[in-house]
């Protein structure tokens, strides 16, 4: 008996031991003079046999002790061994370093809030700034973004009436009235939602009935406390396919701002009326196809919302350019006064060979454009994006 408990005593000073123990060691620099208020840090962790994917985590910051709980994001093998793919919130100033250590501890892990939320349904994510909803209307399990509520200006919503606002690739045959794309992935494709603590992510891959030789896969990813969502998307010809459009980085809007503002690549920040005839100048000199970012604002009511592009590669499978015609960023002039953007990659016939890829990523940020410089948070968030912070794992 006695032997027993002194066993029994020793395996639990044991685990108590193993414990203080961190799984992994985090370093974090930042080596681009940029303060930031909110970031995530995302890393690989090998991931302890004895623990299960449900396990709680925390960070703690070696320097003043304080504490975060981590999200667990994936499991993955790396070289025959399991990894953890984890992410949690940091604040940290410029040209600065963090150390963290990575621990288990159930009571660690409930100091945090999650701030994000996914309605039950599936068809709803918000946060502190906004709220999402996902359109139904051809895939009960939701599919692209149908709207945006802005709850810092007075929740207004950001929306196309008849159409789902972000229409993410697509693209038509020269011999079809319509064009296709996410929102008329077949009922079987995948479509998959999940949620954690700091991060929703909404996965959809498939083709469309209309053009099978297209092959979709696109990725929102919502995060709590910040103002942005990114979305990526890549579209794979498995066949060879004639087409007389193809374009990504779409918004669709009604009658809802004033302004469209962009930034050409390295170059200076532009803006014109959305209903004033300098719009028209965008017809001989258009917005590159590359460039930084292109979004509306409202200049009395303040809001905007801005796509911040993160990636654009049009690399087929075999490392060689994919085919494109002219492209450009274009302003429409849509049905009801309304206004969308998007990247023309065609608008023409263009015969476009398997294997030929086209990838986008993006950061679609709600911004306050009521300064005098309504650019200030495009960039503010926008100089953080390009310049993630460096992250080494020991």
């Amino acid at each position: 008996m006695l032997k027993s408990i002194i066993y029994a005593l020793f395996m639990f000073l044991l685990a108590c031991g193993s414990q203080l123990e961190p799984l992994s060691t985090i370093k974090v620099t930042e080596t681009d003079g940029l303060n930031r208020r909110l970031d995530y840090v995302v890393a690989e962790i090998p991931a302890p046999k004895q623990f299960q994917n449900n396990s709680n985590l925390s960070a703690i910051d070696t320097e003043n002790s304080t504490v975060v709980a981590v999200q667990v994001l994936d499991t993955l093998r790396r070289n025959n061994e399991k990894v953890w793919k984890v992410m949690f919130p940091i604040s940290i100033e410029a040209r600065s370093s963090k150390n963290f250590e990575i621990h288990v501890g159930d009571k660690l892990s409930k100091q945090n809030p999650t701030g994000i939320h996914l309605a039950e349904d599936g068809k709803a994510v918000e946060n502190e700034i906004y709220k999402v909803i996902f359109s139904d209307e051809n895939d009960q399990r939701g599919g692209q973004v149908s709207g945006i509520f802005l709850k810092n200006f007075d929740n207004q919503r950001l929306k196309r009436g008849h159409i789902p606002m972000h229409w993410a690739p697509n693209f038509s045959r020269p011999d079809s009235e319509s064009y296709f794309g996410f929102e008329h992935l077949s009922t079987s494709s995948h479509n998959a939602t999940s949620s954690g603590m700091y991060q929703v992510l909404k996965t959809r891959a498939g083709t469309t009935d209309s053009i099978p030789e297209i092959t979709i896969a696109g990725k929102y990813t919502f995060l709590g406390e910040l103002p942005y969502f990114y979305f990526e998307s890549t579209m794979t010809m498995k066949d060879d396919v004639v087409l007389d459009l193809l374009r990504n980085d779409e918004m669709t809007m009604d009658s809802l701002f004033t302004h469209v503002i962009y930034r050409p690549k390295g170059g200076m920040v532009s803006q014109l009326k959305l209903y004033q005839p300098e719009l028209d100048s965008l017809d001989n000199k258009p917005i590159p196809d590359n460039a930084d970012f292109v979004g509306f604002y409202h200049k009395e009511k303040g809001y905007g919302l801005a796509s911040i592009r993160l990636r654009y590669d049009n690399t087929n499978l075999n490392g060689m350019p994919s085919p494109t015609h002219k492209p450009y960023t274009k302003i429409t002039r849509s049905s009801g006064h309304g206004r969308y953007w998007n990247r023309i990659l065609t608008d023409t016939v263009l015969n476009f060979p398997e294997g030929s890829r086209y990838q986008e990523k993006n950061a679609y940020l709600i911004f306050d454009a009521s300064t005098e410089n309504p650019a200030k948070e495009v960039l503010y968030y926008a100089e953080r994006l390009w310049h993630p912070l460096k992250i080494q794992v020991n």
